[in-house]
This record gives C-alpha cells, sequence and structure tokens, in this order.
C-alpha cells in the first residue's frame, strides 16, 4: 500500500515536470513552486486538529440552525454530539479493555471477530494464558475487535436505539464496487469521507477513525445550513463572529491585563481585533475564506490559487496594513464605531513591536507559510504572521502548558518574520514546534538561503495534548495526567 501511494503521489509530481520543448522560464518555475505544493497539502494533510476543536464549534454554530437541521435529518445537533461522544467514549473503552491491566475485559470479546487462534504453547505454559491475555492476543491479530459495535451499544437516556439508527443511516456505508480509485479523487470522493462506519452485516458495524465521523457530521451539517441563501447568509455570519469570539478569549487568557478593542473603525475601515500589551500590538484580521481544490493544470492553478489567496491572506493584511501604519509612523491611532463616534485615541509611540496577525480557518500550505510566493509587500515592510485558528490555539495552549511567557511568543513572532522568501514547510505547527524544541532558532536559520521543515517538529504538540492540553472540556484530562493510560 505504501509504494503504490508512493507511486502515486510521484505520478502527481510528473503533471509539474517540462514538456517536451517547454521553456522554463521564471515565471514557469514560480507557477509550479506554488501550484505543486498547493495540490500536495490539499490532499495529504486533510483536517489537522483536535476533537475538542471540532466539537467547540459543533455545539456552537450549529444549534441555532436545528429548525433546518430537524426538517431535513429528523435530527437535532444534540443527538448528533450524543452519538458522537457515546462512540468515542466505547472505542477508548474497548481499547483499554485490551490494552488497560486495570479495566475490565469487554464482555463477549469473541463476538467481535472471526480470527481463530490456537494456543501451541507448551502445556507446561499454557495455563499462563491467562482469559485477559488471551483476549490482547486477538487484539494484536486483529485491532478491528475493538472498532466493532453494535447500534445497541450506543444507546444512552439522551440517544435512543431509534435516532442510533437515524445516525447510522446518515453516516454508514457498505462495501460495495464503486469508481473510486485514489485518495486525490472527488467524482467520486473516497465513500469513508461522507460516511466513516462500514455496516458489515449481521448487525455490526465498524469505524476506522472516530475522529472521520466529527468531520463528517460536520459536512452534513454545513450542507444543510447553507442550503438556502438566507441560511447561508446567517452561517456565514454567526461563524465569523464565533471565529472572532474565540480569539478574543485565547488573548485573553495568554495575555494577562491586555487591552483587547473588536470591530473597530480607523479611517472610516472596519476591523477587527486589536490587542495592546504592554509595549506590543497585535493587528489581528479573521478569516473564514474556504479554499477551493487545487487543478491539475499548474497555470489554471495557479490562477485559481492567487485568487483564492488574495481574496483571504491578501485581503486580510491590507487591513492590518491600514493600523500598523499607523504605528509605523508614530501617528495617534484613533479608533471609532461605525459612526464614527471615538472609542479610543491610541498613542502608538507608545508601542516597541507591532504585529499583523492574520488567523483563518483553512491553511494555503507552502504559500501560508513563506508568503513570500503570493503576497506583495512594499518597501521596508515585514510580512505578517498567517495560522489557522485551530494551530494558534494549540501552540498559545501549548505555550501556556510549558511556562512559556508571553515575551517567548513575541520572540517567535520577531523570529518567524525572517523565515520568509527561503521557507518550505507545509505546516505551521512544524515551525512553531521546532520553536518550541529549540530545533528552529533566529541563529540556525539567519544564514541560511533555504529552510527546509520536517513535518515531525509538529509532534511536539501532540505529546502535549497526550499529556494535556488545555482545552476547554478536554477529554479524559484525569487519565492523561496520570500517565497510566493509552489511548487510541
Amino acid at each position: 500500500m505504501v509504494r503504490l501511494l508512493n507511486e502515486i503521489e510521484q505520478q502527481y509530481e510528473q503533471l509539474y515536470q517540462p514538456k517536451d520543448e517547454e521553456a522554463i522560464t521564471e515565471q514557469w518555475m514560480k507557477i509550479r513552486q506554488v501550484a505543486m505544493p498547493s495540490f500536495m497539502a490539499y490532499f495529504n494533510q486533510g483536517p489537522l486538529n483536535y476533537e475538542e476543536q471540532g466539537l467547540w464549534w459543533l455545539n456552537r454554530l450549529y444549534p441555532s440552525f436545528d429548525e433546518l437541521i430537524v426538517a431535513e435529518t429528523g435530527l437535532t445537533v444534540a443527538d448528533f454530539d450524543a452519538f458522537y461522544q457515546q462512540l468515542d467514549e466505547l472505542m477508548q473503552q474497548n481499547f483499554q479493555s485490551f490494552m488497560s491491566p486495570r479495566a475490565p475485559m469487554r464482555p463477549d470479546w469473541r463476538t467481535y471477530t472471526k480470527v481463530v487462534m490456537r494456543n501451541t504453547a507448551p502445556p507446561a505454559l499454557q495455563a499462563f494464558l491467562t482469559p485477559k491475555k488471551e483476549a490482547l492476543f486477538h487484539f494484536m491479530a486483529d485491532k478491528g475487535i475493538a472498532t466493532r459495535f453494535f447500534p445497541v451499544e450506543l444507546v444512552s437516556p439522551a440517544l435512543p436505539l431509534e435516532k442510533v439508527e437515524k445516525l447510522l443511516a446518515l453516516l454508514a456505508t457498505t462495501r460495495q464496487a464503486t469508481d473510486f480509485l485514489y485518495y486525490t479523487s472527488t467524482k467520486p470522493a473516497n465513500p469513508l469521507l461522507a460516511r466513516p462506519i462500514v455496516d458489515l452485516g449481521d448487525g455490526l458495524y465498524q469505524v476506522f477513525e472516530v475522529k472521520q465521523v466529527l468531520h463528517a457530521i460536520t459536512a452534513i451539517l454545513d450542507r444543510i445550513c447553507t442550503s438556502t441563501n438566507a441560511s447561508k447568509r446567517r452561517y456565514i455570519s454567526l461563524k465569523g463572529k464565533l471565529l472572532e469570539d474565540k480569539l478574543v478569549v485565547l488573548f485573553e487568557n495568554f495575555f494577562p491585563g491586555c487591552q483587547i478593542f473588536r470591530s473597530y473603525y480607523v479611517d472610516g475601515n472596519e476591523q477587527d481585533i486589536l490587542v495592546l500589551w504592554e509595549n506590543c500590538a497585535f493587528i489581528v484580521e479573521a478569516k473564514g475564506y474556504n479554499l477551493r481544490e487545487p487543478l491539475r493544470d499548474p497555470d489554471r492553478a495557479f490562477v485559481r490559487i492567487q485568487d483564492d489567496f488574495d481574496a483571504c491572506l491578501g485581503y486580510g493584511y491590507s487591513q492590518t496594513r491600514r493600523v500598523e501604519k499607523k504605528f509605523i509612523e508614530g501617528v495617534p491611532l484613533r479608533l471609532t464605531d461605525e459612526h464614527g463616534n471615538l472609542r479610543a485615541e491610541i498613542d502608538t509611540r507608545q508601542y516597541a513591536h507591532d504585529f499583523s496577525i492574520i488567523v483563518n480557518l483553512h491553511s494555503f500550505g507552502q504559500v501560508q507559510c513563506d508568503l513570500s510566493a503570493l503576497l506583495k509587500l512594499g518597501n521596508d515592510d515585514v510580512f505578517p504572521w498567517a495560522i489557522r485558528l485551530d494551530d494558534l490555539e494549540v501552540f498559545l495552549l501549548t505555550l501556556l502548558a510549558q511556562k512559556k511567557t508571553p515575551r517567548d511568543f513575541v520572540d517567535f513572532l520577531l523570529f518567524r518574520e525572517e523565515l520568509h522568501g527561503k521557507l518550505t514547510c507545509l505546516d505551521e505547527l512544524a515551525i512553531c514546534g521546532g520553536f518550541l524544541s529549540g530545533q528552529l532558532t533566529a541563529k540556525s536559520t539567519r544564514q541560511r538561503k533555504y529552510v527546509t521543515v520536517h513535518p515531525d517538529l509538529a509532534d511536539v504538540f501532540d505529546e502535549q495534548y497526550r499529556k494535556g492540553m488545555g482545552f476547554e472540556n478536554e477529554k479524559l484530562l484525569v487519565e492523561k495526567r496520570s500517565g497510566n493510560y493509552l489511548f487510541m
């Protein structure tokens, strides 16, 4: 399987190689330096976040659309949430029943596997094969024994069997022949993305990746909530408000004693968030722009990527630049409301550092990590920091968990400005992880012409998550902090 996937990726790379007698110009190189990594990142990365982050949106964005959702599915957002929570808890319990000596064995565990194992050990050793060890050996031979279930196992006081069956009708598929060939195919797409639960027959189901169920639920609710022009406008408006709400909470918790302005106006133009902390100003713009699928043809792909980039990151920078210019020039920054009434006047000379930060919901991959390919700057301007909301949250929470200070964050932003123009990276968290681990520093990168960031540098965040990240309503936090458990 690995060999086949590598061969597929190598074939995609051929799309970006020069054709016979094709002139290789500077523009030809630029187009492919943008198009190829954008294509690879779009399909290879998938949704990278932690389940608590997905659940945050599930329980804040969609309940306002319950009337629409019930009309189409007969289910509320609370039902979708209860289904996912029950399924996730069951999978964790099953895993612990095989892997943890403290956990009770799963009842009737043989029901969930067709694997038959024989004890061929010498008679003197057979007695050492306890029922718990026998179950463990079966699990090692058939991992699916922990991820198969019957619908009745998901029933709870909040989720009767009738609703479990309705949800399985939306989220389960059967094994059948389709025209789907490989992971970059979208018409048809991988059926397990939209329906990540498999109906094995005889009432038995299997889930391969529990978190994909949450992504599939989100996709269903997104489609319903944007099914009419009116609901789509309401959905976009609420999503933008929630995005700003979350940013404000993140910055309030990270910068003690900071002053925050949101939905303010400068010279008649609306701005999102301004954070003032000690002698630092953070000018933040929030973007909920959705990325379109990259095209296979490099020239057409480049045009689409540039358009999407300009509409999201480019426009965000033009907004932050308006405010940043006041700090650079050292002139008073007048913040007003939409009617022009003065809310505050900031003496910009009191701030030694000002940073433009653009926070979006989806990443552009390479061209977001290194903005130099598509973002045009004026003389003496510095690049903003562009980051996904989920990545920003994880970085700030990890800084707090590791007893770092806001000054460490400021040092990171100053360091980050220097990397544009020489960076190869698809994941901003790999850069953040390299900074946290000390493997990426200003000293080690300043004199280098090219800086390639290995994706493994982001592992520091998974390590922190296994110990406790600090999310609101973080799952299994007590078990994580005990250090006595393994998790799926």
